[in-house]
């Protein structure tokens, strides 16, 4: 379990260290021999520390109350895939860029077209901690690893935190090779 906090709290840095993030939004999970580790609601990813990660089950419980407000969503993709990570970031070209975009993003760039492949968009009401979300959400995570929320951020599962650190990385960089290719 201590390379598990140790992992989430250095993904947190990263995540808030490249704008994926901004103060208090965000959150990230591991799943691990039928545990889940999630970040607190509220927690500020940039700066976590252990007290700012806790051990959830798999179905709900008391100990519920404290993770973040996603824990919704997250709890539905490990239930519906075989993901061991979550990422929940906000990254603010691929935010952007889905209030225009109808039902799918397709990267331009050849890193986009080798590593995200086409990006489901989805619009959800409420777009944020909803059992509407959490079943929309983990439905197409069955077959895509990126899940964009209009108005809202992304949802990235993975076999390891690390690969889902690198698909938000790559999703934000190629949402913004899109944006600077449009304008020009």
């Amino acid at each position: 379990m201590e390379n598990i906090i140790k992992e989430i709290i250095f993904t947190g840095k990263v995540l808030y260290q490249q704008g994926l993030v901004n103060t208090h939004a965000g959150n990230i999970s591991v799943f691990l021999n039928g545990k889940i580790y999630i970040t607190k609601t509220g927690s500020m990813l940039g700066f976590l520390t252990e007290e700012d990660i806790i051990e959830v089950d798999l179905q709900p419980s008391d100990k519920d109350k404290n993770a973040s407000r996603e824990l919704i969503v997250h709890r539905e993709i490990y239930k519906k895939t075989n993901a061991k990570a979550v990422i929940h970031a906000h990254p603010i070209h691929m935010v952007s860029l889905s209030f225009n975009l109808e039902d799918k993003f397709v990267p331009i760039d050849s890193e986009g077209e080798l590593f995200i492949g086409e990006v489901p968009i989805i619009e959800v009401e409420p777009p944020s901690a909803s059992p509407e979300l959490a079943e929309r959400v983990s439905n197409l995570m069955i077959n895509y690893d990126i899940v964009v929320v209009k108005r809202h951020g992304s949802f990235i599962k993975a076999s390891s935190l690390n690969k889902a650190l690198q698909l938000t990385s790559d999703l934000e960089y190629c949402a913004n090779v899109y944006t600077l290719v449009k304008k020009l």
